[in-house]
């Protein structure tokens, strides 16, 4: 086995180990789609939604992160993913160019903007500030 083999292995090991200390954290994330963002956004004062794709790594490596949060504050905003191979409607909309990224609203309106697979730290300092 090469040294970028071992290195590889090694990053993929790690990985998967961090993913499986933080994974499966309960919560009811609904999956928003082109033909309901529109009724979601009305119906709830805060809004937050991940943008994410099945391909894309950096997205599991966040949903862990995305779902303990959502967990957390489940009862003071609504959470929600959009799966932008199937609403590149809603994407192109909101300018979606980099996944994952986090869109937080109030009142129907977009509010902030997070780009990347943050941490749980970084994710709620930008929710809470909404939440009052």
């Amino acid at each position: 086995m090469s040294e970028v083999d071992k290195l590889v292995k090694e990053v993929s090991e790690r990985l998967s180990s961090l993913a499986n200390s933080i994974k499966e954290v309960p919560s009811e994330l609904q999956q928003v789609e082109d033909e309901n963002i529109d009724e979601v956004l009305k119906n709830n004062r805060v809004v937050v939604l991940d943008f994410w794709a099945t391909w894309c790594a950096p997205c599991h490596l966040y949903e862990p992160v995305f779902k303990k949060v959502a967990s957390k504050y489940k009862e003071k905003a609504f959470f929600g993913r959009v799966n932008v191979d199937e609403n590149n409607k809603t994407a192109d909309k909101y300018n979606i160019m980099n996944i994952p990224t986090t869109l937080i609203f109030v009142n129907g309106g977009l509010e902030d903007t997070l780009v990347g697979a943050i941490d749980e730290e970084t994710l709620e300092k930008a929710i809470t500030k909404y939440l009052q």
